[in-house]
This record gives structure tokens, C-alpha cells and sequence, in this order.
């Protein structure tokens, strides 16, 4: 857990001492209040965890599924292209596939993703999104906070392969293991 570093320069009189001490006191029970909450959201991984990821993928019906895990930092991918964009607070997307495989690399904003069968996940600033879900139906998403979508889209030339690790117990074909 990373922890915040508080400096206070405390004066001599034990008042301000008790002042001092009850500040210190306030801004931890904050921290931990904010991690907390954060952590039950999924927001926040431990360390040495990996980096959150998705991946979008189009599977044997022809609609687009969702798999959780994380990015390999030991694997390195081969990629044609990046690219950036910027998208208003508040907006949404209706039903599209991907143009292209690629990472798309969240850097503010916090997103909702569904898929025709149901399937929901939140992309959050820092997650990984390994869409592969060019073709059929697609997904749609909507921004669920007061920030603007701020991306990285990293195009992956073909037939590279990717560094998308599954959470055990499913296989990147989306079948249980």
C-alpha cells in the first residue's frame, strides 16, 4: 500500500502539540477511507498484482465477450501505430466493433463497457483495454465520472501476439480451463 508522507512542523505548546497530532490523525483516517473505497471497486490492485486489463474479443456466436487479467510486462508486442484522443465528460457510444486490434490505454476517465450478452466492466485511469472485437456487433460504453476519456490507442501489427494474461480459470478463447 502506498502510503502518503505528512510533514508537520509542530510548535512547542502542548495545544498545538494535540492540534498537530489530531491533523495527522484526520488526514490518515482519510487516506485509508479513499484506499478502501477504492479497493472494493477494483480500482486499486496490489502490488506486484500486474496491470488491470480487459480484453475485448469476438467469440464463436459472433458477438463480443469480455475477459479480466492482466498485461505480461515481460512480453513485448510488436505495434504499427499510436494514437491519442480525447472524448467530453458525459459521453457515451453506441454499439460498435474495433477497427483494428489494439491496446487502448486509459489516462483519465472512468468507464462503463457492455456487451450484447450483458457482459459489464469499468475501465478505470492506469487499466489496459486489449480490444479484439472486430467483428459483429461490437460493444458500447458510456463515461460514468466528470472527467473526459484520455486514451492511448497502440495499434498491434498482425498476427503480433499480445501480452494479455486471463485470470485463472479461462482460457483467452473465453472457455472455462
Amino acid at each position: 500500500m502506498k502510503q502518503k508522507k505528512i510533514s508537520v512542523d509542530l510548535p512547542f505548546g502542548r495545544r498545538d502539540l494535540l492540534r498537530a497530532a489530531a491533523l495527522v490523525g484526520v488526514a490518515a483516517a482519510s487516506v485509508t477511507s479513499e484506499e478502501a473505497a477504492a479497493r472494493a471497486e477494483g480500482a486499486i490492485t496490489q502490488p506486484g498484482a500486474g496491470i488491470r486489463a480487459f480484453k475485448l474479443y469476438t467469440g464463436r456466436d459472433d458477438a463480443s465477450h469480455v475477459l479480466e487479467g492482466t498485461i505480461d510486462e515481460k512480453v513485448r508486442t510488436d505495434v504499427i501505430a499510436i494514437h491519442f484522443k480525447e472524448t467530453p465528460a458525459h459521453s457515451s457510444y453506441d454499439w460498435h466493433p474495433d477497427p483494428e486490434p489494439q491496446y487502448v490505454i486509459t489516462l483519465s476517465g472512468t468507464l462503463e463497457f457492455t456487451t450484447p450478452s450483458g457482459e459489464e466492466f469499468v475501465l478505470r485511469p492506469g487499466d489496459v483495454l486489449l480490444a479484439e472485437d472486430n467483428a459483429g456487433t461490437g460493444h458500447k460504453w458510456r463515461l460514468i465520472d466528470d472527467q473526459p476519456w484520455r486514451r492511448a490507442y497502440v495499434v498491434l501489427k498482425p498476427g503480433a501476439k499480445d501480452s494479455f494474461v486471463p485470470k485463472k480459470g479461462v482460457t483467452s478463447g473465453g472457455e472455462p480451463s
